[in-house]
């Protein structure tokens, strides 16, 4: 049978993925979240004006 992962730990001791099976916590996942979001966001800024540059200097 499957086990969710961190079941049959202790709130007060469980890792992440207790936090994920119990939904516990939600603040700090949607805080990871926007954190991902924004990381993303700038590694697609970057990458767009990279290409723009090469293919500026490459003609």
């Amino acid at each position: 049978m499957y086990k969710l992962p961190g079941a049959g730990v202790g709130v007060a001791g469980g890792g992440v993925g207790a936090l994920a099976a119990t939904g516990a916590d939600v603040g700090w996942w949607l805080a990871v979240g926007v954190i991902l979001l924004v990381l993303g966001t700038i590694a697609v800024i970057a990458g767009y004006r990279r290409t723009k540059r090469l293919g500026r200097t490459g003609s």
